[in-house]
This record gives structure tokens, C-alpha cells and sequence, in this order.
């Protein structure tokens, strides 16, 4: 059983608020609706989980765990409000291996601009104990990425210590548009286009192309997933794509690549995919 307890109890009073604009509205934007994120994680490492949302026209939260389902708001303090970028999916991960956690924040607009890239907030630490502050970093590790991103993953694909980034994006390029008949799959879009940043360690490096991900205009990816999905001890990606392209299975190759397997692996799969998880359900390992 779950009890609901009141903003005015917990302290969390975020809002993702969404005001119809003739330059800025669902008709403008189709994801206009898909709402924002969250993560969870202890990020001042006085072991309770601290919660960061992220919100689509308004600025960023970051909620610190005080007990008791108690939270303060330390988003100023902290320095991770964010750029007002249309923020959509969030991880929270020690990027950088120094115990602390670290925020990324995939953003999806100013549409027309160069506003829409991704932050990456770095932690660094506090002297009180309670409110770490953070420095925005994502340029300065590759991962400012700009291509309308939904959901990213962090993991570690080739097993050689370090964690690396799989980011989902989103075409902006209006469905009545696309002509069907054509297949557009191998093809990299220029703007969008999912990626694979491979972590080198100072600095990420997008390998997209000579791993075997498709970033093709297509790909309107809304759910990302990493397990190992053929029990081979190598992380499998698995993508939920919306609209008319087909979701996606890439099957790690244990050399640095994946194969895409959707099709060989699984014998019906839903259309217009909007998320999804993976679970072992009936307990088979």
C-alpha cells in the first residue's frame, strides 16, 4: 500500500507547466506533451536518495533528501537549474569515477537554434556536507549533443571500465512529410539521429557509424533500454521507436560493435512504441 503525501509535507512543489503559444505549441511540436524527467540518486552521499526533475518551459529542480519523505529545494544553491532548453530525459552518474554523482540533461529545444544541447552538470562536492554545487561540463566531454534527444543511457558496452553514453534523438521534420515507400534507415540524419559516445576518458567520442547504430530521420526513439539480452555477459541496447519505423535490437558483438537483430530475435513487436522495460517475468534467468 502507498500513501500520498502532500507537496506541503515532502516540499516538493515542481510543476511542469505548459502554456499553448501561436509560435510554440503541439501543432509546432509534436512532442509537445511527452512531459519531462526525473532521477533519482544520493547526490551529497549521506545515503538518502535525493530527486532532480526536469521540466519542459520552466527551469530545472534539484530536491535534497532531509528524512522523513522531507525535501528542500537547492536548485540555485546548487547551480543545475538548467538553460530553459525544453528538457526531457535525465541521468544521474558518477561520469567521471570521483564517488560523486553527476547530472545529464537531454534537452530538445529551442528547435529552430542551437540552444537544444544536452548539459552535462558535474559535482563538485561541498563543504558543508548538504548542497553540492555543480559546474556544466558537456562541451568539455563531448556530449553537448544537439540532436533533439529524448532518453540517454550510461553503460559500459566494451567492457573496458569506464562508463559510456548511448543517446536517443528525435527528428524535428514533420511526419506528413516523409514519403514511406523510401527506406531512409541507413542513412545519418545530420541534426538528429541516435549516438553512441564511446568514453575515452578525458573525452567522449561518437562512434555511431563504426559501431552499427542507425541515426537516420526515422528513428523517433521514445523508450531506451540496456540489459544483456542473449545471456553472453555483454550489455544489449534495445529502442522503442514511434510513428512508422520499427523498433530497434542491437546485439552486442563483443568486439566494440552491435548488430541490429530485431527481426531474427523476436517474432512480434508492437507498433508506435512509446517505452518499454525488460524483466526476467516467469524467473527462467
Amino acid at each position: 500500500m502507498f500513501t500520498l503525501l502532500p507537496s506541503v509535507y515532502t516540499g516538493i512543489d515542481f510543476e511542469n507547466t505548459l502554456v499553448d503559444e501561436s509560435r510554440f505549441n503541439v501543432f509546432k511540436y509534436r512532442n509537445y506533451y511527452n512531459g519531462g524527467g526525473v532521477a533519482v540518486g544520493d547526490i551529497n552521499n549521506d545515503d538518502l536518495p535525493d530527486i532532480y526533475l526536469v521540466a519542459n518551459s520552466k527551469y530545472n529542480k534539484l530536491y535534497i533528501n532531509k528524512g522523513n519523505m522531507q525535501f528542500k529545494d537547492v536548485t540555485k544553491d546548487a547551480g543545475v537549474a538548467g538553460s530553459h532548453k525544453w528538457s526531457t530525459g535525465v541521468c544521474m552518474v558518477d561520469i567521471n569515477g570521483d564517488g560523486l554523482l553527476d547530472i545529464y540533461v537531454c534537452n530538445s529545444g529551442n528547435f529552430k537554434g542551437d540552444s537544444r544541447a544536452n548539459e552535462l552538470f558535474i559535482n563538485q562536492g561541498s563543504v558543508s556536507g548538504e548542497i553540492p554545487t555543480f559546474i556544466e561540463s558537456a562541451a568539455d566531454y563531448g556530449i553537448d549533443d544537439k540532436g533533439f534527444s529524448t532518453h540517454a543511457a550510461f553503460f559500459d558496452y566494451d567492457k573496458d571500465g569506464d562508463l559510456d553514453l548511448y543517446v536517443l534523438n528525435n527528428a524535428f521534420r514533420a511526419i506528413s512529410t516523409f514519403d514511406l515507400s523510401k527506406n531512409l534507415r541507413n542513412k545519418r540524419d545530420l541534426y538528429g539521429g541516435d549516438k553512441l559516445y564511446r568514453n575515452d576518458g578525458e573525452v567522449f567520442k561518437d562512434v555511431s557509424n563504426i559501431t552499427g547504430i542507425y541515426g537516420s530521420v526515422i528513428g523517433f526513439g521514445l523508450g531506451l533500454m540496456v540489459a544483456d539480452i542473449n545471456n553472453d555477459n555483454w550489455l544489449d541496447i534495445y529502442v522503442a521507436n514511434d510513428f512508422f519505423e520499427r523498433d530497434y535490437l542491437y546485439i552486442n558483438n563483443q568486439d566494440g560493435t552491435f548488430k541490429e537483430q530485431l527481426e531474427e530475435m523476436i517474432d512480434h513487436v508492437s507498433l508506435s512504441s512509446m517505452g518499454g522495460d525488460i524483466a526476467d517475468i516467469n524467473n527462467d534467468g
